[in-house]
């Protein structure tokens, strides 16, 4: 790191350490620990950038170092979405490097081929589909395995720490868990969905079996990242784990962690998902995936499940699933049913139609009504606002999404956490 390098991100982390520790990132706190402590109903939400909002706004990299310039992204990263959008976005008072390791794949004959937006990045893919019949092509399957490459990990930390020096702590820790890793996404890659819809109803063990051994083979992944002591805390904020949503908590870990001991996995929050399960009946829900829903939900104190899969008729099932606060609830659900079966003490994580925010017009009154629709039949729930899937969003769109941000807060009559 050239002495350029170096002034350049010291600036970049003094205002990250300011931000993290202001007036406002307090108020986030707060209003995101009673809100997912199930103590008040402050209604926090985040807007998410799927388009080029944030790219458009961001100035452009400077370092030279490779690893300076990562750096510099992630930091510019999250400081223009402090900046630009006033939502409820915690940026936590310590930085986490993760571990940098290596991940073999589970079908050596799997390809993606990704299409050009037009806009410098992919929209959308699809496979080649190399499992044509489970019993058969099985073979074709490996177990996966992680290598760490711990030269690369202290290298991280150490510019991260010099970077940080007297600003925040910088700890090395995974947020994530492959406890938390998808199958059904896995096995609609290997097969496509139709076909794998298809042999639920015509071959169903062989079905069972592959879900088996993707589910398996994540508990091992899990496992490994356990029995090597890679895990840190989740609950402060760090963004990118429960499909928007934030896992502020004061409940985890739920002990006392002495000095030097080990972070359990059964310690942090935990997400599940099983999007591509959305034309699946309830019935079939619980037979081929529950089961393995239930072994990994196990693994974690609170947890998260959903992702873009409508849950309302899935929440008889969901219930079952162990520390089970949080439900994702997408533009498919269908909200009179979800209020009917949902149990009050399972938070609403509900994604608007994200059209309403970044269509070709921006509308809102109709934007409003959409919102108060929610709070409407969700009366009596707590409810966070999740916007995803923002295509196009774009840097012109910047005082619509301020619009957006002042109404929310002012519908749900919760205006702390709002920059002055």
């Amino acid at each position: 790191m050239n002495d350029k390098d170096r002034l350049h991100l010291r600036q970049l982390a003094g205002t990250y350490a300011g931000y993290a520790h202001s007036d406002v990132m307090a108020q986030r706190r707060k209003k995101w620990n009673l809100h997912n402590g199930l103590r008040e109903h402050t209604f926090p939400f985040h807007i998410e950038d799927n388009g080029t909002y944030l790219r458009d706004l961001t100035p452009a990299l400077q370092c030279e170092d490779p690893a300076c310039r990562g750096l510099e992204s992630q930091l510019l990263y999250a400081l223009i979405s402090f900046e630009r959008i006033n939502d409820d976005r915690i940026i936590p008072d310590r930085f986490v490097v993760d571990w940098a390791t290596d991940v073999s794949n589970f079908c050596d004959d799997l390809q993606f081929t990704r299409a050009d937006d037009g806009h410098g990045g992919n929209w959308g893919y699809e496979t080649n589909k190399p499992i044509k019949d489970i019993d058969a092509d099985f073979g074709k399957l490996k177990k996966r395995t992680q290598t760490l490459n711990r030269p690369l990990t202290e290298q991280n930390a150490e510019l991260a720490a010099e970077v940080f020096k007297g600003l925040l702590p910088v700890v090395v820790g995974r947020c994530g868990s492959f406890y938390s890793d998808g199958i059904t996404g896995k096995a609609v890659h290997l097969m496509g969905m139709q076909e794998l819809y298809l042999q639920m109803a015509m071959n169903p063990e062989a079905v069972h079996r592959l879900l088996t051994f993707l589910a398996e083979d994540n508990m091992a992944l899990g496992r490994w990242d356990e029995e090597q002591q890679l895990l840190t805390l989740n609950n402060d904020g760090n963004q990118g784990y429960c499909s928007g949503s934030s896992q502020f908590s004061d409940e985890i870990p739920g002990r006392t962690i002495k000095p030097g001991e080990p972070i359990r996995s059964t310690d942090r929050y935990g997400y599940l998902e099983a999007q591509e399960a959305a034309g699946l009946s309830p019935d079939m829900f619980a037979e081929f995936l529950m089961p393995h829903f239930r072994k990994s939900a196990a693994k974690f104190k609170l947890m998260k499940f959903g992702c873009c899969e409508p849950v309302h008729g899935f929440m008889p099932h969901l219930r079952e699933l162990n520390g089970l606060r949080k439900v994702s609830v997408t533009p498919w659900c269908d909200l009179e049913k979800l209020a009917a079966n949902c149990p009050a003490n399972v938070i609403w994580s509900r994604k608007p139609v994200p059209l309403k925010l970044c269509g070709t017009t921006f509308d809102a009154a109709v934007f409003r009504a959409h919102l108060q629709e929610t709070l409407d039949i969700g009366a009596g729930h707590f409810i966070e606002f999740v916007f995803r899937d923002t295509n196009r969003l774009t840097g012109q769109m910047e005082g619509r999404v301020a619009e957006a941000c002042r109404i929310v807060r002012e519908l749900t009559a919760h205006p702390e956490g709002a920059k002055p």
